[in-house]
Formats: C-alpha cells, structure tokens, sequence
C-alpha cells in the first residue's frame, strides 16, 4: 500500500512539473508584428525588352529590426497595391536580383514575421528601359513661392510645339514639393535639387522618377563630373553623389551657405556666401572653397568680394565668380580665379552683374539690381577676355530678369513678376528671339534632355 502511493505521488509531482514547465514556455515573449520600413529602395532596369525587367533591387534595413525575420517583395500597380508577390527574403539581406518580371509599375519591400507584415513599406517606381527610344526637350524648373509646396516642372515638347504644364506631377502623380533651386541632365538622368525638400529627385529623361535621395542638408547646386553629382548644402557642406548606386558617399566641410559650384583642374570651386548671417554681426561671407576631387577634402579658401554667389569654369583652366556685394556700398562684381595660381582678379573690362551663364567659351550675363530703372545684358569671350555688347540683338525688352540659361546653341532668360506664372525668352546664336514660351512661377533652370536613337 505504501509502494502504490509513492508510485501516485511520484506520478503526481511529474505532473505538476510537466504543467510548471508548460506554463513558462505560455508566458516566454512572442514577436509581434513589425512597424517599421525599409529606406533607400532603388531599382534600374537592365532589360530592354518592352514591358519586361530585370535588375538588381537595393534597399537599406530599418534602424531596429528586432521583430524583423524577412523581408516580402512584391509588384505592384501603382505603389500602394500587393499584386504579385515576387519574393521572400531573410533579414540581413540588402538586395534582391529581379529577372524577366512582366508588366509592373512599382517594386515593394516590406519587413515582415511570421505573424505577418508591416503596414508601412517602401517603394520605388519601375522605369521600363526601352533600348530604341529616342526622346528631345526643353525642361523648364519653377521654384514656386518658399513655404508654399508649389515647385513644378513644365516641358516644351520640341516636336509637338507646345508647352506641357506640370510634367513633373503628370509623370509621377505628385508634385515636386517646397522651393525646387536647380536642376542639371547628366547621362540618362535628371537631378532636381529641392531645398526646401531636402531631398535630391532623380528621374529618367521623361521625368519618370527613379528615386529622392534624402539629404541631411537643404540642397542648393549641383555640377557633375566623373560619374558623380556635387551637391552645395546650405548648411555649409558639399555632398558627393554616386549616380550608380545613387547615394550620397561623402561630404566636405567648406564655407557658409554655399550656392553654386564649378570643376575645373580635378578641382571643385564652391561660391561661399553667407547669405543667412547678412544681418548678423558676422555677415555675408567672402570665400571660394577650392576642394580637391581626388581626396575629396578641402585644400584652400579664396577670398573674392563680398557674398560670392554665381560661378562658371571655362575651358581655359579659368573660373569665373559673381559677387552680390551688400547691395549698398559693396557693388555687384565679377572676378576670375585662375585655377593654377589661385590669382582672383576683378574684370573691369566687365560690369556688374547678378546672374551668369556659360557655353562654348561665352559668357551670358544680366545685371537688374533692385531699383534699377532697367535691366543691362552682356556677353563676356573667354577666350579673348573681351567684353562685349547684349546678346540681345533684335531689341527684345525683358523688364525683369530672373535667370539665365545657355544650352543647345541658345540663350535662355526667364522672366518673373514673383507672383504670377513666368516667361522663357528664347534666343538663338544671332541674338534674335525665337520663340516666348510660358513657364511656372520663378522660373529658374532651363535644360535640355535627349535621347538619340542607339
């Protein structure tokens, strides 16, 4: 008797340790759901069969990816919709190689789990590369008024003879954003610089975008040269982005508030204003940052006059500057650096001026100061260093100026009345307007972007 109940309370205490055991594994934590994204998505496709692609999708990993096992691709219509799963991947990986996949518009990359998926994701829109395309014309870039999320993108189809209104947000749905400042075509690209973004916009040749890069100042300028982008941050920084893999690799301390910038010697020349501290002890700057491309570091400062703005290099081993002064008793004045020596000289053969375009050995310049009864224009020969008369040779009146553009053989000048929509003003190599073409509010940036048949 005594044998059976040790045999029951033996029985007993196994049961109550397996039951003890069983209540632990019930109370261990279980992964919930993830609530993060992805960043940094970029796809390029490499297929150029119509309606098909193929290529490397890239994507960067949450900041915490604690409840994160996998991520979940999939192809989608129009960036918000799963239509076809295509993929899944384990945390850790950054890229996934996509083959002959048919008639998508979007790529998505969602971090997931085994209890399922997360409900904010990225995408990034698909651009079929078609390899017999050819495509030609005229972008105009409008800043809009700052503050008010009106930037846009027009385009002057050359063939067709007509302007198209709002490219940008017919090509992508949405609209560029706050205070678009420049715009240049490198290779198969276009780079838009929103400053008050704080993002750099790369689209195809028909403004298709490819990618917003995100960048950790507000972008000013850009200049291209050797498969990557510069770019002036207004924070006093110069980022350097890669145009293959389209990240920002590194940046470079230089001077405050920097605007435009020119290569010219293996060398990056970045116009220093100071533009934010004019009413500050310290005020406007008056410095040329001149930053080795070879190291990426900065070697030099150059002083020029005060508030150093607009800046173009030709092809003799020059770089020319345009500084506003103080808009007092500092004028507006144009200065040469040569690039070698590092001499800053004043052009007096030159007058004033307050914005400048270059091509083919000319530079294309205005003056309209504020208050001015009338705007003056002028070229400048690089070549001869000689200074001659208007580009404008037919006595078109442009009563006020905002930018100028030189591309194609063509001067182009944008006029603006700071609240309603602007006016290009087309020019050719004999000076006689050909053609005025209605643009978006501030115009700023003329561009040409073609595609030649290959």
């Amino acid at each position: 008797m005594k044998k059976k109940n040790l045999v029951c309370v033996s029985a007993l205490c196994a049961l109550m340790s397996f039951s003890f055991v069983s209540c632990d594994d019930d109370n261990e934590p279980s992964l919930n759901i993830p609530n993060v994204s992805v960043t940094n998505v970029s796809f390029t496709d490499e297929n150029p069969e119509a309606l098909k692609v193929s290529g490397t999708l890239n994507w960067t990993a949450p900041s915490s990816v604690d409840n994160v096992t996998k991520y979940v691709i999939y192809g989608s219509s129009d960036g918000t919709a799963k239509d076809m799963k295509i993929a899944e991947v384990e945390v850790g990986t950054h890229s996934y190689a996509i083959t002959d996949v048919v008639n998508i518009g979007y790529l998505l990359v969602i971090a997931a789990n085994a209890e399922g998926e997360s409900s904010v994701y990225a995408s990034v829109r698909v651009i079929d590369f078609v390899k017999d395309s050819s495509f030609m014309a005229l972008y105009f870039l409008n800043s809009g008024n700052m503050g008010n999320n009106n930037s846009s993108l027009y385009m002057y189809d050359i063939e067709k003879d007509e302007v198209v209104p709002d490219y940008f947000l017919a090509q992508n749905g949405r609209g560029l954003g706050d205070t678009a400042q420049d715009m240049i075509v490198y290779g198969d690209k276009m780079y838009i610089a929103v400053y008050g973004e704080s993002t750099i916009e790369v689209t195809d040749l028909k403004a298709k975008s490819i990618k917003q890069v995100k960048t950790e100042g507000q972008p000013r300028y850009m200049v291209s040269e050797g498969g990557k982008v510069y770019i002036s941050y207004y924070n006093g920084y110069v980022a350097r982005l890669d145009t293959a893999s389209l990240e920002v690799e590194a940046k470079v301390k230089v001077g405050r508030n920097p605007e435009q910038l020119a290569v010219s010697s293996n060398k990056l020349f970045v116009s220093n204003s100071g533009g934010m501290d004019y009413s500050t002890e310290v005020g406007y700057d008056k410095t040329v940052s001149v930053v080795d491309l070879s190291t990426f570091t900065e070697i030099k400062k150059l002083d020029v006059v005060l508030n150093p703005t607009r800046i173009q290099a030709d092809e003799q081993g020059n770089v020319y500057v345009v500084s506003m002064g103080n808009y007092a008793d500092i004028p507006n004045t144009v200065q040469k650096i040569n690039t070698e020596t590092y001499e800053v000289t004043s052009l007096t053969n030159c007058p004033n001026a307050t914005e400048m375009a270059y091509e083919d050995g000319k530079l294309f310049l205005f003056y309209a100061q504020w208050g001015m009864s009338s705007p003056a224009f002028l070229t400048f020969d690089t070549k001869s260093q000689s200074a001659g008369t208007s580009f404008i040779t037919d006595g078109t009146s442009i009563q006020s100026p905002y930018s100028i553009s030189a591309v194609g053989g063509n001067v182009y000048v944008a006029e603006s009345d700071y609240k309603n929509n602007g006016d290009i003003y087309c020019f050719g190599g004999d000076g006689k307007l050909f053609k005025k073409l209605e643009a978006g509010l501030n115009p700023m940036k003329v561009v040409l972007a073609q595609k030649d048949n290959t």
